[in-house]
């Protein structure tokens, strides 16, 4: 989970971090305020840009080139101009390449991750401002400027505890509503963007959105438009070499269904469980990692307990509640999908689980 929340600050500060606003005093809702301040923005087309980036104590220099048709170039450096990786989106695929590692990843772009990937600016700061608009208290503080252009300067408070989302503060450009610089507190010490160039006149050659990974380099590919595989209750104990945990049916709990998805180097099994006929909660199954997890430190809402005798981890961050844990070669995750059912019931009927047979 930490890992994860450590690559989605990466890439989401770009993509969804932006929030909505509203003026203080106003009688107006934020989401009203921001579709009469967005309602006249122009849409972002090609342009190159560059920008520091923090992310708790690492510090790069990111350019990006963005073409016409969802193509986009991102190249990332570290403090010492070091090249650390590059990004390519050229419309068919999206390629990644690493240069530490040598390893490089393609994925192919399915209808479905290409309607994921061109959001609009007013899109991203509509979804966004959904996810803070109950935890956050959303002020427009000034106007100002950066890199001579207009912005908003907006501020998204946390209300009464800490969030995934922390403290964050944006500000957009006035005409298109792009982020130009942002900062956040919050995950593994907080966040900061700044563009210290950009050009909307940029004139981008077709061939910068190409890459040549190395000859030696390895090479995953990564098949985007797999789904997960619906599985019988009697082919469930054969997904995994040997057994794993699980939840008998007993009573009124009975399996729901049964989904198995090949995550990159890996199956993960969930199981969706029922009680009296409502969706109750999905028990999320896959084998341990042979890497070791880097520790990134705790998370909003994050509480350490033992689940079973094993070192576990407790999560509850308002709407989004996880109980996870580590057991004889397997990682188990469950997520409570009734809000009537507590951590405290679940954490109790762990105790009750069985190994498949």
């Amino acid at each position: 989970m930490k890992k994860i929340m450590k690559s989605l600050s990466l890439v989401g500060i770009m993509t969804v971090a932006l929030v909505g606003c509203s003026t203080e005093g106003s009688d107006f809702s934020p989401e009203q305020v921001i579709q009469n301040t967005l309602k006249d923005s122009k849409p972002i087309g090609t342009y190159y840009g560059e920008y520091d980036m923090t992310l708790s104590k690492e510090k790069m220099h990111v350019k990006e080139w963005n073409g016409k048709d969802g193509k986009r170039r991102i190249e990332m450096w570290d403090e010492e101009a070091k090249q650390q990786s590059i990004s390519v989106n050229d419309g068919k695929n999206i390629t990644s390449y690493n240069q530490a590692q040598n390893k490089g990843i393609v994925i192919p772009i399915t209808d479905e991750l290409k309607d994921g990937t061109q959001f609009s600016p007013k899109a991203q700061a509509e979804a966004m401002l959904k996810m803070v608009k109950d935890t956050h208290e959303i002020s427009l503080k000034g106007e100002e400027k950066i890199l001579g252009r207009d912005t908003y300067h907006l501020v998204a408070k946390e209300k009464d505890e800490k969030t995934l989302f922390g403290n964050q503060e944006i500000w957009v450009d006035k005409e298109n509503w792009m982020a130009l610089k942002y900062s956040m507190s919050g995950v593994s010490g907080g966040s900061e963007i700044e563009y210290t160039k950009l050009d909307f006149d940029a004139k981008i050659p077709d061939s910068i959105f190409t890459i040549e990974l190395p000859k030696d380099a390895e090479i995953e590919k990564i098949d985007s438009s797999k789904k997960a595989k619906t599985v019988t209750t009697k082919e469930m104990p054969n997904v995994f070499k040997k057994a794993f945990l699980y939840f008998p049916e007993k009573d009124s709990l009975k399996i729901a269904n049964v989904e198995v998805m090949d995550v990159v180097d890996h199956k993960e099994l969930t199981i969706n469980y029922e009680k009296d006929g409502v969706l109750s909660f999905s028990l999320s199954v896959f084998p341990t990692p042979k890497e070791k997890v880097e520790d990134v430190g705790s998370l909003p809402g994050e509480k350490q307990t033992k689940i079973r005798g094993q070192k576990g981890l407790v999560m509850e961050e308002k709407s989004f509640r996880v109980i996870s844990w580590s057991e004889k070669g397997y990682n188990y995750s469950i997520l409570p999908i009734n809000p009537d059912l507590k951590i405290k019931d679940i954490l109790k009927m762990t105790k009750d689980m069985k190994l498949v047979k």
